[in-house]
């Protein structure tokens, strides 16, 4: 890198600092809010009268818990004609994916950074396998070995360039990411430059951290203290990492020294096929898979992460000049001042207007021990006095209505802002009108939160099909089922080449809710009691779609066994009679009629018979046959097997047909049960919502 690039990234970084050191002070009292720590002065009240009503706890606890609460569905569309069954493969690999990748606690938290700092972050690696290691080299362990990776990272340690526009994130020209690794581990780094440069960074009290929070400032903070002297302790080194889109490169710079400078991994490359002595292409032992020449790629066109970064950002909200909006916290930071305020204020008066009296001078005097007495009585007891009338009690009155009125408005303008749930948790009865303008007014709410976090967990799915459709991040391990559903499990690893269709991912928005999985239920019962009535679907198969929805476990386990060792043994000594003794056995009610036709239909495997065949098939130097009556056996076993087994599939039709009463019984109890699973679903929701209260 020229000097001149040098100092340009130097500047830069200057210019970044400044701003998201500002950003850091505003994020800082909105973490403060939510700690509890209020700082404004109330006046006439002290600080230890402060009632601290947690306000924004309720919030972010109800809005994480209705727009995250569980891993999406994703549904994966192919659009190329050939695809076969890969769009329910690839289905069955992102869900995969996101449980081994352990998407949810990271963003769970980005989610809760996006409401306390506006911009949560999310960080798209590829762990290898071994002992190599990938910044910030402690993390590895809890990554899956060989397979894509997602993790948190705090909100002030991405900075973005400041000329992206604010809803073109694909538009930034470099994003600098800051990052706290250990100085030994750092060192072992390959292609490191100016190591004499690179020393354990300080971190006095005067600098701004960010390790698993978001940026804290020692101050008082034990917890900001603790983590300081930690890094202190640990000699940690503080990098900043410029991932340069337009220049496709990764620079790695301590303290304003660059350290190295690399092509960024995630760029694309083109590799070509490997060819014989006769330029003829090589294939790989399938005979079907190109053989690759990793050695030597050619440069490609664009990115295998999403917008040319390996960062996801997890925001909710809008802001006119800035990617990064005001936080959504910040939108009602005032009202819940306004109501720890107004409940301080009602304790203080409640406190000061608590029960007093007053006792005449000359009572007192008369009875020194009287207001004693009166202070520690107790039910029932009888004081003597002089003269009743010179004992009085204090009423100040109650605490006035308008501040009742002030505090509810302000829970009121808190719901309108953030309230992602019909059930109101504050505030007066409705009627069925007001309810159904505030639901439609929730629902746009919350189907807006909630496709913002399906946004994320479909660029999630997308940068790691990406990266794992790439021969350099192919992973050897990554197995996945791909036997139809019902069907005896069958798993392979798949390859780099399984993830390069032309595919389209949508996020079953639904199944963001707390309430998905029941809803999913109901309409299944629903399905379930229609299609069991009609003779188009099978039986078996319907019945292993309705354990699969209500997943519990293996469900082959839980299902009768297609193979029926007595009814094959029945059926083998059928076959005997049949094929030895030319007699028909018959057909009798309640056998395994499928076992028994499926044993019946290699009746021509029999010794006896394919003895038969072979006389039936000899013949004489004038061309005839020798044994004219072996044949007659063969045409008299085969009319006869084929008799019985004609007599089996009638029986079988004849006894199910004799089930449809039963079945339709099922059906008229099914009602019960739908709304059983609907009341239970409430049930669970009222919980959950009672909770985050």
């Amino acid at each position: 890198m020229k000097e001149e690039e040098v100092t340009y990234w130097r500047e830069e970084m200057k210019i970044l600092d400044k701003l998201y050191d500002n950003k850091m002070k505003e994020w800082q009292t909105t973490a403060d809010l939510y700690d509890l720590k209020f700082d404004r002065k109330i006046r006439d009240l002290e600080v230890e009268e402060l009632i601290k009503v947690p306000r924004f706890y309720r919030i972010v606890r109800q809005l994480i818990a209705t727009v995250a609460f569980n891993y999406p569905t994703l549904i994966i569309s192919i659009e190329d004609d050939d695809s076969g069954d890969m769009s329910e493969l690839l289905e069955r690999a992102s869900e995969s994916l996101l449980d081994q990748m352990a998407a949810k606690p990271h963003v769970h938290q980005a989610i809760f950074d996006s409401l306390i700092c506006g911009l949560g972050w999310l960080r798209n690696d590829y762990n290898p396998s071994g002992d190599e290691m990938i910044p910030p080299y402690v993390a590895n362990d809890s990554m899956e070995e060989d397979l894509p990776a997602v993790s948190r990272v705090p909100p002030g340690f991405v900075q973005v360039d400041p000329t992206t526009p604010p809803h073109m994130f694909g538009h930034a020209r470099y994003i600098r990411e800051r990052m706290w690794v250990l100085h030994e581990f750092f060192m072992e780094e390959k292609g490191l430059k100016n190591k004499k440069d690179i020393k354990p960074s300080s971190s006095d009290k005067s600098e701004r951290i960010g390790f698993g929070e978001p940026m804290i400032e020692s101050s008082d903070d034990p917890n900001g203290d603790a983590t300081k002297n930690s890094i202190r302790n640990g000699k940690f080194v503080l990098i900043d990492r410029i991932h340069d889109r337009l220049g496709k490169k990764l620079n790695t710079f301590v303290d304003g020294v660059l350290v190295k400078e690399e092509d960024h991994p995630f760029r694309k490359l083109v590799f070509p096929q490997v060819v014989d002595q006769l330029n003829n292409p090589v294939f790989e032992e399938d005979g079907e898979t190109p053989l690759l020449d990793l050695d030597n790629p050619q440069e490609g066109t664009g990115w295998l992460v999403e917008n040319g970064f390996q960062f996801i950002p997890v925001k909710f909200d809008m802001h006119p000049s800035s990617f990064i909006p005001k936080a959504h916290l910040k939108y009602v930071e005032d009202l819940q001042y306004g109501i720890v305020e107004s409940m301080s204020r009602q304790a203080s008066m409640l406190k000061r207007t608590s029960r007093q009296g007053v006792v005449s001078r000359s009572e007192s005097m008369a009875n020194p021990e009287l207001k004693e007495s009166l202070k520690k009585g107790v039910d029932g007891e009888w004081h003597d006095v002089e003269d009743v009338n010179s004992i009085r009690e204090l009423n100040y009155g109650s605490v006035p209505s308008d501040q009742y009125a002030f505090e509810d408005r302000c829970k009121m303008y808190e719901e309108e802002m953030t309230r992602v749930t019909e059930i109101a948790q504050d505030g007066p009865v409705r009627s069925a009108t007001e309810s159904a303008q505030i639901g439609a007014a929730v629902q746009v709410n919350r189907e807006w939160m909630e496709i913002a976090v399906s946004d994320v967990y479909e660029a999630v799915v997308r940068n790691s099909f990406q990266m794992m459709g790439d021969p350099r991040y192919e992973s050897k391990n990554f197995k996945i089922n791909v036997a139809p559903d019902g069907q005896q499990r069958f798993t392979r690893i798949l390859r780099s080449s399984d993830f390069l269709w032309t595919y389209r991912i949508r996020v079953k928005a639904g199944s963001m809710q707390p309430l998905f999985a029941q809803m999913q239920q109901e309409k299944a019962l629903q399905f379930y009691d229609r299609a069991i009535q009609s003779p188009n679907f099978d039986r078996m198969e319907l019945d292993k779609f309705m354990a699969s929805v209500f997943n519990p476990g293996s469900i082959e386990k839980l299902m009768v066994s297609d193979n029926n060792p007595e009814a094959e043994r029945a059926a083998q000594f059928e076959n005997e009679m049949i094929i030895s003794q030319f007699r028909d056995p018959g057909v009798i009610e309640g056998q395994d009629h499928q076992a028994h036709n499926k044993i019946h239909s290699g009746y021509q495997n029999h010794p006896t018979y394919q003895q038969l065949q072979q006389q039936a098939q000899q013949i004489d130097f004038q061309g005839q046959q020798v044994n004219a009556a072996a044949q007659q056996q063969i045409d008299y076993i085969d009319g006869m097997m084929n008799t019985h087994m004609q007599q089996h599939a009638q029986q079988e039709q004849q006894e199910q047909a004799a089930q449809v009463g039963p079945q339709r019984a099922v059906q008229t109890n099914a009602g019960d049960v739908i709304s059983q699973v609907r009341s239970n679903a409430q049930k669970i929701f009222d919980v959950v919502t009672a909770q985050e209260a």
